[in-house]
């Protein structure tokens, strides 16, 4: 289904046209993108191992960042739109990378001082390796235990790491072209004229937002199963347990 399909759909569900006084394009723009948004988020809530990304990107969700001397903490670029991190793996000479493993500061024993306390830091470092470093994700950044030496960057110092990023939203230069095609499985690109279908009927209070609203739960319910069971080569059993109760 294209964008111009999905427009068109909105069209024949509401009975509205595109003027100021129906269902204006810009409006149905708006609201087609945040459906994507919310369509994502079930995919994301419901999703197997299979690891969803919107197809319309050109690249995989995985990243690097490079390595400053003596710096903690690396932002992850807005531009990224990176919602959640699955792995990241550290290298501090550029060739061996080693996977971190998620920290947080809470769990830490002994003091954190400032940032830019070098005895205080070197302190924390001397509490990691460069062969398990860990990693604490918190306010949009990757702070990395222990932190890189000059040499180290020289040397390529390089974080990698593996997320999970916002859904790709459509411009008004899709709409006009009309042939974008949503970012996920074709059977559930109607909720991207239901779901505004359904908005534009409950503000107008109209009857058919019922009907739009049943519609739109049933297909959620084929969603998260569909997602929740893409990966289908694993061989899974109950094993049972001993438990003693002696």
């Amino acid at each position: 289904m294209t964008i111009a399909d999905i427009i068109t759909k909105i069209t024949q569900n509401t009975g509205a046209d595109t003027s100021s006084t129906g269902y204006p394009s810009a409006n149905r723009l708006i609201d087609i993108n945040s459906w994507q948004h919310i369509v994502e988020t079930m995919i994301r809530d419901s999703q197997d191992e299979s690891d969803f990304d919107d197809v319309r990107n050109t690249s995989y969700p995985i990243k690097y960042l490079t390595m400053v001397a003596l710096q903690r903490d690396f932002s992850i670029p807005q531009t990224d739109k990176t919602v959640a991190i699955k792995r990241v793996d550290v290298t501090y000479d550029g060739v061996n990378y080693y996977r971190a493993l998620p920290i947080d500061s809470g769990e830490m024993e002994g003091g954190l001082g400032l940032s830019s306390s070098s005895v205080q830091e070197l302190t924390t470092d001397g509490l990691y390796s460069t062969t398990t470093p860990r990693y604490d994700y918190k306010y949009g950044a990757l702070f990395v235990y222990p932190r890189a030496t000059q040499a180290q960057v020289n040397a390529g110092a390089t974080i990698k790491y593996e997320g999970t990023r916002e859904i790709t939203e459509f411009t008004s230069g899709e709409v006009t072209t009309g042939t974008a095609i949503p970012g996920f499985d074709s059977a559930f690109h109607p909720f991207l004229h239901l779901g505004p279908s359904f908005d534009y009927c409950t503000i107008n209070s109209l009857p058919q937002a019922k009907g739009f609203q049943m519609r739109l739960q049933e297909l959620e319910t084929r969603l998260r199963r569909h997602y929740g069971s893409k990966q289908k080569d694993r061989d899974i059993q109950l094993v049972g347990g001993y438990q003693n109760y002696k």
